[in-house]
């Protein structure tokens, strides 16, 4: 009987598997590229297909799976927003890093009228201990509107947007207050470029299909402190020298579910860093993304085959690594925190939601998971539901490819099809 068995898994892995693992590599040998590729089926914890699955890769945003994952272990239910002391002169507020204030997406505005029914408001400085930007991040992204700065009081998301009406050029600001460090000039095509260093920005009037622009502003304590004062219409001023006290009040904004599914749905990078710096201030009152990442390493450990070289939040560091196998035992370790059926609704849906929405098509939904994307990298890995229904754990990851993502997508697509078909 042993032997029956052992000759049906051997002629199942050959001739089921074979196929699959046999399209990957000819694709990327063929187009000079790294690929790998691992299926999985969690229920009977048997692995379908691998090829190169222990090989590490970048993962790009394929690393905002490790954000989540930290962010369900380490940060309550609703997330804290800020902490609050009170005396006779003023309300004094330490940041926590929440990425919800008046978040254009989320439009968090529950803390809005607590904050502006104080007399005046002092806000405590001294516990952001990061750079503005993530290690292995590239430098001339400043300008674009998926590289904000990071923040302890982040506020608007920490970007400005630029609206130009096609048929009348007048061009609307928000936060208003920046109108006065914009220079408009005439040109061919709308465009919005913000000097490195400072909020000034030019702004080119000219013709636009979509004609919105985001760009993130740099989050200066005085600007800050201006921000706060005009949004909330009380009194302002920072201080850096104030320890946060054994007692205070905690506020707390949205539900952690809400800010995570905007974070994996639409590949946030923004709120993915600040949910890292969340993390750190519940195990310290110091704001560092360090100190998060290394406090899940241990617990990384027992039940990933491989260990993520792990950078930032969002995965716009070069410097991350992780390899395919590591990606599908997380999912696995999700898929039993959450449950599949929460854990299907917070991620991106093929043909349905978020990055996936225009790919993966099928009359039911069929694959749920995270894209990662950098200039020559393309990753997606996930749940994928078979035509039978059966649940499997997947995760292909490409890099250094000299091709369009365009082919990548469609091999992948269709690597992936066929497993929804056969399985």
């Amino acid at each position: 009987m042993q032997r029956l068995l052992l000759s049906y898994f051997l002629y199942f892995m050959l001739v089921g598997c074979s196929p699959i693992i046999k399209q990957v590599q000819t694709f990327s040998t063929n187009n000079h590229y790294h690929a790998g590729f691992y299926l999985y089926d969690p229920l009977k914890k048997e692995v379908l297909a691998d090829y190169q699955g222990n090989k590490y890769f970048t993962p790009a945003s394929n690393t905002k799976i490790l954000t989540l994952y930290t962010t369900r272990l380490m940060l309550p239910d609703s997330l804290p927003a800020f902490y609050l002391t009170q005396d006779s002169l003023a309300t004094y507020v330490w940041p926590t890093g929440n990425p919800t204030f008046l978040n254009p997406v989320l439009k968090d505005t529950s803390n809005y009228q607590k904050l502006a029914q104080a007399d005046s408001l002092v806000l405590v400085y001294n516990n952001l201990d990061t750079d503005r930007f993530g290690p292995g991040w590239a430098w001339d992204d400043y300008n674009t509107s998926f590289s904000p700065e990071k923040s302890p009081f982040p506020i608007y998301s920490n970007f400005a947007t630029f609206t130009l009406d096609s048929l009348t050029n007048v061009l609307s600001i928000e936060p208003p207050f920046l109108k006065d460090s914009v220079n408009i000039i005439q040109g061919e095509k709308f465009k919005v470029v913000r000097d490195e260093m400072s909020n000034h920005f030019t702004v080119t009037i000219g013709v636009c299909d979509d004609c919105v622009r985001n760009r993130p502003f740099r989050l200066t304590k005085t600007m800050v402190a201006t921000l706060f004062k005009d949004t909330l219409h009380v009194p302002v001023s920072i201080i850096d020298t104030l320890p946060r006290p054994k007692q205070f009040t905690t506020l707390y904004s949205m539900p952690q579910d809400s800010v995570i599914k905007v974070m994996m749905q639409e590949s946030d990078n923004f709120i993915a860093e600040q949910l890292l710096l969340q993390a750190s201030g519940v195990l310290t009152d110091t704001l560092n993304t360090d100190l998060a990442i290394d406090s899940l390493q241990q617990r990384l450990q027992t039940f990933l085959p491989d260990m993520p070289i792990w950078f930032d939040g969002s995965g716009l560091s070069r410097y991350n690594l992780n390899t395919p196998r590591s990606l599908v035992m997380l999912w696995d370790e999700l898929l039993r925190i959450y449950g599949k059926e929460k854990l299907m609704q917070l991620i991106s849906i093929g043909g349905v939601a978020g990055t996936l929405k225009d790919s993966y098509v099928e009359k039911q939904p069929y694959i749920y998971g995270k894209t990662g994307t950098l200039s020559h990298v393309h990753n997606l890995s996930g749940i994928l539901i078979a035509k039978s229904g059966r649940l499997l754990l997947f995760s292909y990851m490409n890099n250094h490819y000299p091709i369009s993502t365009t082919l990548i997508k469609h091999n992948m697509e269709q690597v992936l099809h066929q497993i929804y078909e056969k399985y």
